[in-house]
C-alpha cells in the first residue's frame, strides 16, 4: 500500500491509479512544446513573407519590361514624326519660306528703284501641300498609359499633338487659299499678287498668304522640336527604368536613342526660338540635347 502514496506524473493519489503505465510515459515540457510552436509559427511566416516578396518582385520585373518595350516602341515612333516633319520641311516648307522671303526683298528693292527697271515679274508656286499623318495617337497612348513619364514628357508630348494639329490645319488653309488663287475667288479688286505681296487695293491689305507660308514654317518647327524633346524625356525615363530592371533582374538591356536630324540643314530648331516653353526645364534634358549634338558632330 505504500507505492498508493507515490506521486504518478507528479499528483499524489489516494488509490491506485486506474492505469499504471501512465508512470511511465515521458513528462511533458510546456515550455519546450511553446517554443516548437512559435518557431514552427515564426518560420512559415517567414517562408510566406518571401514567396510574397518574390511574387512581388517579379511581378515589379514583369511591369519594367513591359515599360522598357514601350519605351523603345514609343522612340521608334518619335523617329517616325521626326522623319515625316523633316521631309516636309526639308522638301517644301525651306523652299517655300525662302522663295517667299525673296520675292518681298526683291519687290522692296523694286519699289526702292522708283519702278524704273521695268513691270515686277512674280511667279506664284501653285503647289498644294499635304497634310501629315504621323503616328501621333499611338505616340501618345504610349506615353500617357504605358509608362510613368515625367511632367517634361508629358508636356513635350501635348504639344506635339497640338503642333501637328495646328500644321495640318494651317496646310489645309494654304490649299484653299491656292485653290482661290487658281479660281478667281478672290474678294473684288484683288489679284493673287496683291494677297502674295501684300498689296493695298482701297486701304486694305491682305496678309493672308504670307501669314499661312509663316505658320507653317512655325508649325513645322514646333513638330520637330517637340519630338526632340519627348525622345530625350523617353531617353531619360528608359535608362532609369533599365537601371531598375538590372538591379533586380540582373539583366541588362540597351536603350535606343533618337538620333537627330542634320543641324547643318537647318532642320533643328534651337531651344533659344522656345526659352518660354522651356521655362523650368529640367537641366539634365539639356544636357542630353547638348551630348547628342556633340555626338553628331563627331560621326560626321
Amino acid at each position: 500500500m505504500s507505492d498508493l502514496w507515490e506521486p504518478v506524473n507528479g499528483v499524489y493519489t489516494v488509490v491506485a491509479p486506474m492505469l499504471p503505465w501512465v508512470s511511465s510515459l515521458p513528462r511533458i515540457d510546456a515550455g519546450e512544446w511553446g517554443s516548437a510552436l512559435i518557431s514552427a509559427g515564426l518560420g512559415a511566416g517567414i517562408g510566406a513573407w518571401m514567396a510574397g516578396r518574390i511574387a512581388r518582385s517579379s511581378k515589379l520585373r514583369d511591369e519594367l519590361l513591359a515599360e522598357l518595350r514601350s519605351i523603345d516602341v514609343a522612340i521608334t515612333l518619335c523617329a517616325s514624326v521626326l522623319d515625316v516633319a523633316g521631309a516636309l520641311k526639308r522638301q517644301h516648307v525651306l523652299g517655300l519660306r525662302n522663295k517667299y522671303e525673296s520675292d518681298l526683298k526683291s519687290f522692296a528693292q523694286y519699289q526702292a528703284a522708283g519702278r524704273a527697271t521695268g513691270p515686277f515679274i512674280l511667279r506664284i508656286d501653285n503647289l498644294r501641300l499635304q497634310g501629315i499623318s504621323p503616328p501621333i495617337a499611338e505616340l501618345q497612348d504610349l506615353v500617357l498609359k504605358g509608362m510613368s513619364m515625367s511632367p517634361n514628357g508629358v508636356k513635350s508630348m501635348i504639344a506635339l499633338a497640338d503642333a501637328v494639329g495646328n500644321l495640318n490645319g494651317m496646310l489645309e488653309s494654304y490649299n484653299e487659299l491656292l485653290e482661290m488663287f487658281r479660281s478667281g475667288g478672290l474678294p473684288a479688286g484683288f489679284t493673287p499678287e496683291h494677297y502674295y505681296l501684300g498689296l493695298p487695293v482701297k486701304g486694305v491689305v491682305n496678309n493672308e498668304y504670307g501669314s499661312a507660308v509663316g505658320a507653317i514654317a512655325a508649325y513645322t518647327d514646333d513638330v520637330i522640336f517637340f519630338t526632340c524633346k519627348l525622345a530625350d524625356c523617353l531617353t531619360l525615363q528608359g535608362v532609369k527604368v533599365r537601371d531598375r530592371y538590372e538591379e533586380l533582374s540582373g539583366e541588362k538591356r540597351l536603350i535606343r536613342r533618337l538620333s537627330p536630324l542634320e543641324d547643318k540643314a537647318g532642320l533643328i530648331p534651337p531651344d533659344s526660338a522656345y526659352e518660354d516653353w522651356l521655362r523650368g526645364w529640367e537641366e539634365n534634358l539639356s544636357d542630353i540635347a547638348k551630348k547628342r549634338r556633340r555626338w553628331y558632330c563627331k560621326q560626321k
